[in-house]
């Protein structure tokens, strides 16, 4: 799969890119110190939010040089007002053109994406790829079985590599699935490429001997990760808290200038098992936002304050939320709570909605980082398509994964 084509890639050029790190300031006659380990995981840490890590050529001939220019050139300036040695200059350049080089030769060595067809009617193929953010998967041509087209002399002449179908129609020709299979050819059903691929499940595709039978689900059982879950949450509040602090002071303030009403709204919501508890935000909204009525936050929506456009983006907003995962409320990752208002809506026409609720809710999620804002009822499939793809994978890597996403979300300002 790409993703994990690109989590080894990933893992390898970090080697390397020590390798480098190491050799170099030996080269050069300085020691590697408690800094210069700061140093290269702050370069590290950029290229990750800046995507230079992801090692593909879409983004342009010049663009991953220059990022990393960036970097090594501010570092460098950094350093040599401490030291005033005119030989980090040159220490920097050199990794800064051998680290780009080999990224290029990587980009060339990984494969891009993966040459696809699909089996199926056409509503199966919109459906199968609606919500698709990804674009793991090229596909050429979408066929039914009944075409009149040698399928087999199709996939040959242009190098197919994968085949993504319903499961009824495999069954229905399985032994024609098995020779693709056997061929080499990987064969997946629809809720299998939108789980291993688009990293969600099909929750329109699935069915209660789905869940019974699937792996996963250890974050309901397992008291170890459960115990991981909960001290990781401790310290997180601890650290995001006291390094927010600041932040939070000062919004507090422009919240109290910029429109009368309170400084924190604080709103019911549901949480563990269907337990309600009341979230505590900055408030983004006027006094009156909600005079008509419970309703959802709309794409540039009027009733949100100029700075509480800003929290939102930066998801300011939810720093208050810190008292919530003190009080065990809330986990710093999960799904995010909702109003039991929407709750009710939403039970009836999204399957499995009330999942949702098995697990602490979040300040941040998969689905936060992986689907934009939302505010509809087709937004809130997708968002639990995401959430249950998280409670079947939920492992403590996984949460620290997120977290750097998140972290590149706020960074680049595309919360809310």
């Amino acid at each position: 799969m790409k993703t994990k084509h690109t989590s080894y890639f990933r893992i390898i050029y970090m080697i390397i890119f020590y390798f480098l790190f190491h050799t170099g300031n030996s080269y050069f006659g300085t020691v590697m110190k408690t800094y210069s380990y700061v140093i290269f995981a702050m370069i590290y840490f950029y290229y990750y939010l800046t995507d230079f890590l992801n090692f593909d050529n879409s983004n342009g001939k010049y663009r991953p040089w220059i990022i990393s220019s960036v970097i090594h050139i501010a570092i460098a300036v950094l350093l040599w007002s401490f030291s005033k040695s005119g030989i980090l200059f040159l220490k920097f350049f050199v990794l800064w053109f051998l680290t780009n080089v080999i990224r290029e030769i990587m980009v060339k060595f990984k494969k891009q994406d993966v040459k696809a067809i699909f089996i199926g009617s056409q509503d199966d193929f919109e459906k199968c790829l609606l919500g698709s953010r990804h674009g793991f998967f090229s596909f050429l041509k979408r066929l039914n079985m009944t075409d009149r087209i040698d399928i087999f002399n199709y996939m040959t002449v242009n190098g197919i590599e994968a085949v993504v179908a319903k499961e009824e129609i495999a069954k229905e020709y399985q032994e024609k699935f098995l020779r693709m299979k056997l061929e080499g050819i990987q064969v997946l059903f629809t809720w299998q490429y939108k789980e291993e691929i688009e990293k969600k499940i099909d929750v329109k595709n699935i069915s209660d001997k789905w869940f019974l039978y699937s792996s996963g689900f250890a974050i309901l059982s397992d008291g170890f990760e459960k115990k991981i879950k909960t001290m990781a949450d401790l310290a997180m509040t601890i650290l995001v808290g006291a390094s927010t602090f600041p932040i939070m002071l000062v919004s507090a303030i422009i919240i109290k200038m910029e429109s009368p009403g309170p400084i924190f709204y604080r709103q019911k919501r549901i949480g563990l098992g269907g337990k309600e508890f009341d979230l505590v935000k900055f408030r983004s909204m006027r006094t009156d936002a909600e005079k008509d009525g419970p309703q959802w936050a709309q794409k540039n929506d009027s009733r949100i304050t100029r700075y509480g456009s800003f929290m939102r983006k930066t998801r300011i907003d939810e720093l208050p939320q810190l008292w919530n995962v003190l009080k065990g409320d809330m986990s710093f990752v999960g799904p995010r709570p909702e109003r039991e208002v929407f709750i009710k809506r939403l039970e009836k026409e999204l399957p499995y909605y009330n999942m949702r609720h098995l697990i602490k809710p979040g300040l941040t999620g998969w689905a936060q980082v992986m689907y934009p804002y939302g505010a509809s009822v087709e937004d809130s499939l997708r968002k639990l398509e995401y959430d249950l793809y998280y409670i079947k994978h939920q492992r403590f890597i996984f949460d620290v994964l997120i977290l750097f996403k998140t972290t590149k979300s706020v960074l680049f300002g595309k919360g809310r």
